[in-house]
């Protein structure tokens, strides 16, 4: 757990030092790659989440899920839990904890065989192990709903050589970067 603490704070260190860095193109490889994957070209309903400024923008596939399928976005609750709703329309999220955009209310969902799962992460392996923000709230979900496909979207400087991993940690069935899947 301390090794997994301490990456953290070197990401976070790192992340930093790319504030103001413009992500655009590889974020557009990345959504491009998803997009005209059999993984989301097949998919009923798109779980996935509204992205922080660190995050790869996946906005263009949210946008696009509403259109083209079904949009579920989670809401992190006080149990430590996340809960899953149906969006219709990205202007009415709003901000909740941990400053997250999120769901207010609406359509609980929960992810089926058949549904694709984009998982965030501060830093995924090519193995797809990811280090999440440390508080588990992916690891406890992915335990209990682990039907759907699950793609973890990061970018270059957050992907890394190996994660350390614990026995609770879920990895991801792909890892897409730049618009390349591992």
């Amino acid at each position: 757990m301390v090794e997994k603490d301490a990456l953290r704070r070197a990401l976070k260190a790192k992340t930093l030092q790319y504030v103001g860095t413009d992500f655009t193109e590889e974020d557009r490889l990345t959504c491009s790659a998803l997009a005209e994957s059999e993984l989301y070209r097949g998919c009923d309903t798109l779980f996935a989440f509204h992205p922080l400024s660190d995050e790869v923008d996946i906005t263009p596939l949210l946008e696009d899920a509403i259109r083209e399928r079904q949009l579920a976005l989670p809401k992190t609750e006080d149990d430590g839990s996340l809960t899953f709703f149906i969006v219709t329309d990205l202007s009415a999220l709003r901000r909740g904890r941990w400053a997250i955009t999120e769901p207010g209310e609406g359509a609980i969902i929960t992810p089926a065989p058949g549904d694709l799962m984009i998982i965030p992460a501060l830093a995924y392996d090519r193995c797809g192990q990811r280090l999440g923000r440390g508080k588990g709230y992916y690891d406890r979900y992915l335990q209990e709903y682990n039907s759907a496909k699950t793609v973890g979207v990061c970018r270059s400087y957050q992907l890394l050589e190996r994660i350390p991993t614990q026995a609770w940690d879920r990895a991801v069935d792909h890892v897409l970067c730049g618009g390349m899947f591992y």
